[in-house]
């Protein structure tokens, strides 16, 4: 499995049984999740995007490492005083955990607000880097 599917794998774990979508680039909406009866939150939404991927030859030349650093923006349509933030809280710190109990990622840069430039969403951003090592050939 690729880095946007291992991505988008971990993201639906934590977010469709609250109706949250994640999507790589841009905002889905949709009015039904497909197969699920859970209705979808349209307060709230995820963008993840691929941001860079740098890899090489490294110690005797026969592996070579792979790096990608994933960019999640976590939008949600309320101020920070409304009772569902807290919610979004515990479920940004439940995308955390869910990416750092894969010994693949780590967090790059921790939880940072997004300025308000998608109105009426705001949102947190937190960074990852995925990193693994892959034996070539020969």
């Amino acid at each position: 499995m690729g880095v946007r599917q291992t991505v988008q794998s971990k993201l639906d774990k934590v977010l469709l049984p609250y109706g949250i979508l994640s999507h790589h680039i841009r905002r889905v909406e949709v009015d039904k999740i497909s197969g699920s009866t859970v209705k979808v939150n349209q307060d709230e939404y995820v963008v993840y995007r691929v941001v860079s991927s740098k890899g090489g030859a490294h110690g005797d030349g026969r592996a070579q490492i792979v790096r990608y650093y994933v960019d999640v923006n976590y939008y949600y349509a309320y101020e920070k005083t409304d009772a569902r933030f807290a919610d979004a809280e515990n479920r940004i710190k439940r995308i955390i955990a869910e990416f750092k109990s894969d010994k693949h990622f780590c967090v790059a840069n921790g939880e940072s607000d997004i300025y308000d430039i998608d109105n009426p969403y705001r949102g947190i951003n937190v960074e990852f880097l995925y990193v693994e090592a892959v034996k070539r050939g020969g």
